[in-house]
């Protein structure tokens, strides 16, 4: 699933037949970020909430994750040029139907963005 700058990508894993992994995997495209300039640095933090929900939508589990950036013009050059920033995170889960829920914000564009996906385990 795709909203402007962000991507969500969700695959699973099992370790066994009562244990899976969710992967979920967020796509950013930084050329859609402001930075601040600082003392020669190029300042933003995007923060990335997964969480994962049941089928009939009982919150499971959820991970916060927070990238402070705070690089140099040279490196902010060959992130622009790659147009990609990736956030992993794994939720342990049982087999079954899952939700998943994706927001991200970064604190100077004041820039949100969520994303909604399912997967199912077998």
């Amino acid at each position: 699933m795709r909203e402007r700058n962000v991507e969500l990508n969700i695959h699973f894993f099992k370790s066994s037949e009562k244990d899976a992994t969710i992967s979920v995997v967020c796509r950013m495209d930084p050329r859609h970020f402001q930075f601040r300039k600082a003392d020669g640095r190029n300042l933003n933090v995007v923060t990335v909430v997964s969480a994962v929900f049941d089928r009939n939508g009982n919150f499971i589990s959820g991970i916060e994750k927070t990238v402070d950036l705070k690089i140099k013009d040279e490196t902010l050059g060959k992130l622009m040029a790659s147009g990609v920033m990736t956030v992993k995170s794994n939720f342990s889960v049982p087999p079954g139907s899952y939700m998943i829920r994706l927001v991200v914000r970064d604190s100077e564009g004041q820039m949100m963005s969520a994303l909604n996906g399912a997967i199912a385990i077998p």
